[in-house]
This record gives C-alpha cells, sequence and structure tokens, in this order.
C-alpha cells in the first residue's frame, strides 16, 4: 500500500497590524451592536413613561 502525500494548505500569516485591523473592526461591529441595543431599550423606557404620563393624566381629569 502506497501512501500519498497531501500537500496542506499554506496559511497566510497575518502580520500583526492586520490583527491589530481584524480585532478593531471586531470591536466596532460590537460596538455598533451595543448602540442598537441600548437605543431599543431608550425606546421601551420612553414608551412606559409615555404611558404612565397618560395614566396619571387621566386620573387628575376625574378628581374636579
Amino acid at each position: 500500500m502506497v501512501k500519498k502525500k497531501t500537500k496542506k494548505k499554506a496559511r497566510k500569516r497575518l502580520t500583526p497590524l492586520q490583527k491589530i485591523r481584524k480585532e478593531l473592526g471586531n470591536l466596532e461591529a460590537l460596538h455598533a451592536k451595543e448602540e442598537a441595543i441600548v437605543e431599543k431599550i431608550t425606546e421601551i423606557i420612553e414608551e412606559e413613561e409615555e404611558k404612565d404620563i397618560e395614566v396619571i393624566n387621566e386620573n387628575w381629569e376625574g378628581t374636579d
């Protein structure tokens, strides 16, 4: 039985600068996701605060 020699794929090694750029890109993407989450949470809070104000106003209108 003859063993075939398989060629290993040459991995392109990244330079330190390329590694930093890649990680910075990952960090920027994460930051964008964080901003979107914060925006959604803020919207939910504002909606709930508006509902609370409406309920308070309705209660005040009926107490004349």
